[in-house]
């Protein structure tokens, strides 16, 4: 995962590495470029963007091409693991993005305030008034689980309660931002400790304001005596984006408080159902996880065994935020079956004090029977049968410097050879993804020492505004970049692992724009122009998968908060090609208008297309990506070889503008629009401006 705001400032062969920050020879140039990116940068995204675009431009009108396809010659076949997703550990990605759990902090683990609240929680009902008879404490010394803390871990905290006599009766704590719908029950639980108490304690739903309405509440019952589980169910009498969860006592003593849970019951094995819902959508063939940078920091037994047993971690990758490990390996695991996909995990490697052993300890948990040490760790956590996980990666951008493990690439080849002869130890039908670069020095280096031992090589590529100059023709040319680029790895590979069929894995992808272009049609064109790359090295790209899949950064494609979620262009785009996926690519020859772009080459194809077809022979799949931001192409299609039907339907990926941006509040502003159109084997299509549209011809058999 990308380390924030461009650490590394390189630009290594033309290609960008990882969400770094490009080199500044651009802000030196003349003063022309200069007053050019000010621009950029200082008007507002939008309207520089279509200014940019507009520029010198002709009036709007219809640019004539064409597209040939040769069904009879197919010139490649695609991996069915092209389209997967990546997850991880960054902010509310997993957490309050892809898991359910409304609670934040139900543990209590972060620093309290004055008042002794820790980090989310607030005094019930407002701080307006001296609640003399009632005071908080954060309890070190008393918790459940009582956690010994190490390396890593902020675990072994509560929240100690003192109450006495008082003239404020309905008191307690909150958890604001707890949405509450109506037909939809909420199963929650917490722990108790009540030796010294006498009195009762109530759980509520309520509007988050004082003196609010009651949307649905529950006595929690017989309390008392040493750390126990208490259980309850809500069920709101009316929804509210904006609720609250609220623990009132009643009572004298002390008490303790700790693992609060509240999910909703409409929760798919513990994943949101609004989110499941689009994830499973996208037809993901694997998803990564679980990182990124955070791989390196993680230590997968954190993730294991009773949940409310588990560590909360911090995320050094992620501005030290602490992490619980709610979500762990056989959460994900049932999580990937759900939607239909391949687990692909991410090891540590030398990251944190992660070794060898720890590796090889995963892959036993994950894929070893229960007759074995690890195997039956994981039968006593319920899953008796192994999982079989196919895909392990050997850490994550080692080269960068800003993740734990950080080494040269001769180190990193030497450590990938120790990790990948462990793991293969207890696991030899497991398939290894190696750790590679933009830079080819380093590419070289890992293939020479560690190639007879790498199913996929894994290259990122991240876009910035910075890279782009303020200069749209920029970030519609730079897929192809990377499409010369991919030759010179296939060329080192054929060099330095002869006859090893090695592919590549471009398992993070993205873009760093300001929000207003990454959640506009600019990004589906970028997007959708390299993913007509994929498809063309078919050949030699294996895998891909954008960054990231929920929130985590502008970049997530599913943006998920606790009142809703809506998805970007860049979802649009892997939805419709993951949906209309051909297992051959076809020969097809394209003509149309070109443009030239400021860093990015000259002579640049306005109108991208890849054409496939189905497994079963019955479907053609024309994905046309019209770069065009002002003039739509009048496009005639003739298809030779099999005979075609005369109707055939376009999903085309359009906004009614470059400034409009898909939002919470206007979730559609870029859409799929659906249609059908007369077609066979010779026809005519408009493809409008700015757009991605797949177009699908039935074969007549």
């Amino acid at each position: 995962m990308w380390r924030e705001l461009f650490t590394r400032a390189t630009t290594i062969s033309g290609v960008s590495n990882h969400r770094q920050q490009v080199s500044t020879h651009g802000l030196r140039r003349v003063a022309s470029a200069v007053a050019l990116l000010a621009c950029a940068v200082f008007r507002p995204p939008a309207e520089a963007a279509l200014q940019t675009a507009t520029a010198g431009a002709e009036p709007a009108s219809i640019k004539p091409a064409s597209i040939e396809i040769d069904a009879g010659k197919v010139e490649g076949r695609l991996s069915p693991l092209l389209y997967g997703q990546f997850a991880e550990f960054m902010f509310e990605n997993i957490k309050g993005g892809l898991h359910a759990e409304m609670i934040r902090n139900r543990g209590f683990e972060e620093a309290p305030n004055a008042t002794g609240l820790s980090r989310y929680w607030e005094r019930y009902p407002d701080d307006r008034n001296d609640d003399y008879g009632l005071s908080f404490g954060w309890d070190e010394t008393t918790a459940y689980p009582n956690t010994k803390k190490s390396e890593g871990v902020a675990g072994g905290h509560s929240l100690r309660a003192q109450l006495g006599p008082g003239v404020i009766a309905r008191h307690g704590v909150y958890q604001s931002r707890a949405p509450a719908k109506q037909g939809v029950e909420y199963h929650g639980y917490l722990w108790l400790k009540a030796e010294e108490f006498k009195g009762g304690v109530t759980v509520a739903l309520e509007a988050d304001m004082t003196g609010g309405e009651i949307y649905a509440e529950a006595e929690v019952e017989n309390v008392g005596g040493d750390w126990r589980k208490y259980e309850f169910t809500l069920r709101p009498v009316k929804s509210d984006p904006l609720a609250r969860l609220a623990i009132l006592f009643h009572g004298q003593g002390r008490l303790w408080v700790d693992q609060v849970s509240l999910m909703p019951g409409d929760a798919v094995d513990g994943v949101r159902a609004d989110v499941f819902e689009k994830v499973k959508a996208l037809r993901p063939a694997f998803i990564r996880w679980p990182g990124g940078n955070v791989a390196q920091d993680y230590h997968w037994q954190w993730g294991v065994g009773p949940r409310d047993e588990r560590a909360t971690w911090i995320n050094l990758s992620w501005k030290n935020e602490p992490e619980p490990s709610d979500f762990g390996t056989d959460e994900f695991i049932r999580f990937c079956r759900n939607v239909g996909a391949e687990p692909s995990i991410t090891v540590n490697v030398e990251g944190r004090g992660a070794t060898v052993e720890e590796a090889a300890a995963w892959v036993e948990y994950c894929n070893a029977p229960s007759t074995s040490k690890y195997g039956a760790m994981r039968a006593g956590n319920g899953h008796a049968e192994p999982y079989g996980v196919k895909y392990w990666e050997i850490g994550n951008e080692i080269w960068g410097d800003w993740v734990r493990g950080h080494s040269d690439a001769t180190t990193y080849a030497r450590n990938y050879n120790r990790y990948v002869a462990a793991m293969r130890a207890v696991d030899p039908s497991i398939k290894f993804i190696a750790v590679g670069d933009n830079d080819m020095k380093w590419n070289r280096a890992v293939l020479r020492l560690a190639g007879r031992d790498i199913d996929h090589l894994a290259i990122h590529h991240y876009y910035s505004h910075r890279e782009t100059q303020g200069d749209l023709r920029n970030l519609m040319a730079r897929p192809l970049r990377y499409e010369r680029f991919y030759g010179e790895v296939e060329q080192a590979i054929q060099e330095l692992a002869p006859g090893r069929p090695i592919k590549l894995a471009i398992n993070e992808w993205g873009l760093d724009l300001p929000e207003t272009q990454q959640y506009s049609i600019l990004a589906a064109l970028y997007g959708a122009r390299l993913m007509n790359v994929f498809e063309r090295r078919g050949d030699l790209i294996g895998m891909s998968s954008v960054s990231d899949l929920v929130n985590g950064w502008p970049g997530g494609i599913i943006q998920a908060s606790r009142h809703g979620v809506f998805v970007t262009p860049i979802y649009l785009v892997n939805q419709l090609y993951a949906t209309r996926f051909g297992a051959e690519r076809l020969a097809v020859k394209v003509d149309g208008p070109t443009f030239d772009s400021g860093r990015e080459g000259h002579g640049v194809p306005v109108l991208d297309v890849v054409v496939s077809r189905s497994a079963d022979g019955e479907k053609i799949f024309i994905k046309a990506v019209n770069t065009d931001q002002v003039k739509s192409l009048m496009t005639r299609i003739s298809v030779s070889g099999p005979r075609v039907s005369s109707r055939a339907v376009t999903e085309s990926v359009t906004a009614e503008s470059l400034s409009a941006a898909s939002s919470f509040a206007a979730p559609e502003a870029v859409s799929i629009k659906r249609d059908e159109i007369k077609a066979g084997n010779n026809f005519v299509i408009e493809l409008p401006r700015h757009s991605v549209s797949v177009i699908t011809l039935s074969v007549d058999r």
